[in-house]
């Protein structure tokens, strides 16, 4: 009850500090009331500048519909971002690390939100499938030409359903292109989890996939390369957390008024 009763006074204090601050110059806008109570649950993305250089761009086709998807990465960090329909661009998706949770990201307002464990399963971002089916080359099936580069196709039963891989050979490619596709195509894979056929994938070692077949279902790799321009500034995104509320923002505050005044007392 106490902390409860608490957070208002704690809300005016907190406020009332950028009241203070707005007479020092009359060019200083104070953001509204509703926006710092909000900001007290949220945290920067994080800190610096991360560039991404790479991308890949691909189609999906399912039960009818299509976009085109977008992922950067870089090698120079783990965190990734991808855009499920580059059409539809106001939110993005991002990842520090493989083990990080997902969080989307709205640029235009530098706002995002953490993503539950139970919604990212949902939305089919759960990196928790390992690759364990094994594609056969099938000599049979005519060769198809995806993004210029000429592909077999590679075959594998899946849940009664026949998938087929269209691959090109590794070292048809230039050793930048080669490693650029090897780990985009990877995050791609493992961004697609509700087809299990993508993210169950062993790719053999002289393999650059570049077209998937199931059914109703078509992915194709359209494009690649380098984009020096794409970047985020972290400390700018302000990012809501799972499970920080303003009860736990008024307790901390509590908490560490608490540890302060037994420090001056043990002084």
């Amino acid at each position: 009850m106490k902390l409860l009763l608490f957070i208002p006074c704690f809300l005016i204090f907190l406020l009332s500090s950028f009241a203070q601050d707005s007479t020092v110059t009359s060019s200083k806008f104070m953001p509204s009331m509703a926006e710092e109570i909000a900001n007290l649950t949220r945290r920067p993305l994080g800190e610096g500048t991360l560039n991404f250089e790479r991308f890949i761009m691909y189609t999906v086709e399912d039960h009818g519909k299509s976009r085109a998807g977008k992922i950067y990465f870089s090698n120079e960090h783990e965190a990734v971002v991808w855009l499920e329909d580059i059409n539809r661009d106001e939110n993005l998706f991002f990842r520090a690390t493989p083990e990080s949770s997902t969080i989307t990201i709205t640029p235009s307002i530098k706002q995002g939100s953490e993503l539950s464990p139970e919604l990212i399963k949902a939305l089919g971002y759960a990196d928790d499938i390992e690759p364990s089916e094994t594609y056969i080359t099938d000599k049979e099936i005519p060769v198809d030409t995806i993004a210029n580069s000429e592909c077999q196709a590679a075959v594998a039963l899946l849940d009664e359903l026949k998938q087929t891989m269209w691959v090109a050979l590794k070292k048809s490619f230039k050793k930048a292109d080669r490693q650029m596709l090897e780990r985009g195509i990877r995050l791609i894979f493992n961004n697609q989890t509700r087809s299990t056929f993508l993210s169950s994938a062993i790719v053999n070692d002289s393999w650059i996939p570049l077209g998937f077949n199931c059914d109703s279902y078509q992915l194709r790799i359209i494009n690649w390369g380098t984009d020096g321009e794409f970047k985020i500034e972290q400390e700018d995104l302000m990012i809501k957390i799972l499970g920080l509320d303003l009860n736990q923002v008024a307790k901390k505050y509590i908490d560490d008024l608490n540890k302060e005044e037994r420090l001056q007392k043990e002084d």
